[in-house]
């Protein structure tokens, strides 16, 4: 796995870290939401040729609903690191006993030879002896590995310029030890992945595709000197968007590398993230969020629809690489390499965020995977088995990365696992301190539900009326910008092109001694609004503190007019939608005012002087549907 490079929104800034995988329903608890639909058309899954991963019975292993897979590391401390907290043979052997009675059949791992314990063993060695050992123990007990080698550029993780066309000298050690654990476990070690997201421009980490092609071509030629390995597949595992021919950076550049790569893997190992799209793909997360002609629905249905358009959107991104990849070679498979769904979160993907993170959107997403990998004909390796605490910012345990397993620290089975709770504790199996396993939420659906959030809701964009100056609808009036006041600018401002609301930022590190403001407006222009008699808007946010809100005429050099919020006697801002339609004569110094120059037609701010205020606490206060009416 890795850590994605940081991405702002607004004032804020958070790690992404990617991981993801998974195979086929883990339950039988009925179908959350309406379904799949129809989907996208793909071409169908070749076949997988006359050598490839096979079982201990010669099965196929991938692309087999009966191997389920799955991505898994068995970290149980809030840090990752050589020594003390390595998981050892027993702690793999726990949760190997635990992966199978809950059906898995197969994992992958990220790493070969890094973060090593007291007994001098890597991780993965641990892993690997630990399935050996459960093998040998019973002949009927099977696991398969997806071996994941790290690949990454020079100087990444340090202080130093990472240069992407140079690699990492561990990664010739990572290669190497790849080899040496293959040949030690060649009925357990089914495929070798070279990089986890080591092209996709994102990652702060990423390498040329040469150099991936370097590793793989040196794989290919072992293998075929070697036939105890001869059915092992080789592959890398990105993003869509790298496969797919698309991604925006140099490193994809000249696509030469890239085509002989796809030629030269046994197959294609792909990633994607609806989840993450909620909030970083900018047409995906227009599309999440509760359109007006489902705003009266439930939330479990508002939740459905929304689960609905994840699903045909990852099957989207699938279908656009599958096109490219067919161009080249239409024998390729496809496998999904990773994809999961996080369900917690109290920062970009909880409340106030994109509100994609919960068990039962987790479930959803799954279940409608599952369906479509089992007809297509791919592995889908869900990510993940078990929360993992190291994962995310450190500081923050509701970090979604923290939370994208089924089963999570404390030994809570997720609603996406949860008819699996009877079958862990009726074999006695455990997890260090987790002495029986419990479905979360008591495994009540309607405890669950009532936690549910659905995607925040998409502005209700109405027509303009005779006789109104639409200041915002799905845009600021044709030449107005939003501006923070003063320069540097007190606060920030800036609409979101996917939703049409406007959001403005307070700040104290950017504050001044007299406060704040912003607004929007065309420099050095003005609006004759004469006709007009009163405002109307729709406003919410999370400022507690008292603060005005306006507009501001040229009169005197500049006269603002003000409503008061938050100050006990009138408007009041809370965290849901509300719409305020407010007479001009209700704004301060009205009398004042010379509509026929208006150069601000709508402003917020906290002027210290007049509101007896201080410095702000960090807020945002957002807006949508602003109009001037007759």
């Amino acid at each position: 796995m890795k850590i994605c490079s940081l991405k702002s929104i607004l004032l804020a800034a958070m790690s992404v870290l990617v991981v993801a995988c998974a195979d086929e329903p883990l339950n039988d608890l009925g179908d959350p939401g309406t379904g799949p639909g129809t989907g996208t058309e793909l071409a169908p899954q070749p076949g997988p040729g006359s050598v490839y991963p096979s079982a201990l019975n010669g099965d196929v292993i991938l692309g087999n609903p009966d191997y389920l897979a799955i991505s898994y590391g068995a970290w149980r401390s809030t840090v990752r690191e050589s020594g003390v907290n390595v998981p050892t043979v027993d702690m793999h052997k726990e949760d190997m006993q635990i992966l199978s009675a809950m059906g898995i059949k197969m994992l992958r791992t990220y790493n070969t030879q890094g973060f090593i314990g007291l007994d001098g063993k890597s991780n993965t060695e641990n892993l690997l002896q630990a399935i050996a050992e459960l093998m040998a123990e019973d002949e009927s007990f099977e696991m398969y590995v997806q071996l994941g080698v790290w690949i990454d550029a020079l100087n990444s993780w340090t202080d130093q310029p990472v240069i992407h066309d140079q690699e990492n000298p561990e990664n010739a050690l990572e290669m190497a030890k790849a080899k040496e654990l293959a040949l030690a476990y060649p009925e357990i070690i089914k495929v070798i992945a070279v990089g986890n997201e080591a092209m996709v421009n994102w990652a702060e980490y990423h390498v040329v595709p040469g150099i991936i092609l370097g590793h793989v071509n040196d794989l290919q030629q072992w293998k075929s000197e070697n036939p105890s390995v001869a059915n092992i597949w080789i592959t890398s595992s990105d993003n869509h968007a790298v496969w797919a021919g698309i991604d925006d950076s140099a490193n994809i550049g000249e696509q030469a590398d890239l085509i002989a790569l796809i030629e030269a893997v046994d197959y294609v190992s792909l990633h994607t993230y609806a989840h993450h799209d909620t909030l970083y793909d900018p047409t995906f997360s227009a599309d999440w969020k509760v359109p007006a002609s489902e705003q009266d629905l439930t939330v479990q249905e508002q939740v459905d629809s929304a689960m609905d358009k994840a699903y045909l959107h990852t099957v989207s991104q699938i279908k656009v690489a599958q096109d490219f990849i067919n161009t080249i070679d239409s024998s390729k498979q496809i496998h999904i390499g990773e994809t999961g769904w996080s369900t917690v979160s109290n920062e970009n993907f909880g409340a106030g965020g994109t509100q994609a993170a919960d068990e039962y959107k987790q479930k959803a997403f799954y279940d409608a995977m599952r369906t479509f990998s089992n007809d297509f004909g791919a592995s889908l390796f869900f990510f993940q088995a078990f929360d993992e605490p190291w994962k995310g910012d450190e500081s923050n345990p509701g970090h979604s990365e923290k939370h994208f397993g089924l089963i999570d620290i404390d030994g809570n089975v997720k609603y996406l696992a949860w008819d699996k709770v009877e079958a862990l504790n009726s074999a006695g199996l455990t997890r260090g301190d987790v002495s029986s396993f419990t479905a979360s939420f008591g495994g009540d659906f309607d405890t669950l539900m009532a936690t549910i959030l659905p995607p925040p809701y998409a502005p209700v964009v109405t027509p303009p009326e005779e006789g109104e100056f639409v200041v915002l609808n799905t845009a600021l009036y044709e030449g107005a910008v939003a501006y923070g006041w003063d320069s540097p600018a007190t606060a920030w401002a800036g609409v979101d092109d996917a939703t049409g609301v406007l959001t403005i930022a307070s700040d104290p590190a950017t504050a001044k001694d007299w406060g704040w403001g912003a607004g929007v407006g065309i420099p050095g222009q003005t609006s004759n609004l004469s006709s007009s008699t009163q405002i109307t808007f729709e406003i919410k946010g999370d400022a507690a503190y008292g603060f005005y809100l306006g507009f501001q005429t040229t009169a005197s050099g500049g006269t603002n007019h003000w409503v008061r919020f938050n100050d006990g006697q009138g408007y009041t801002l809370t965290d849901q939608w509300v719409e305020h339609t407010i007479s001009l004569s209700s704004f301060s110094n009205f009398a004042a005012a010379d509509l026929s120059v208006v150069n601000s037609p709508f402003t917020i701010a906290d002027l210290y002087a007049e509101s007896g205020g201080s410095a702000p606490t960090l807020s945002n206060i957002e807006i949508r549907n602003i109009s001037w009416l007759e």
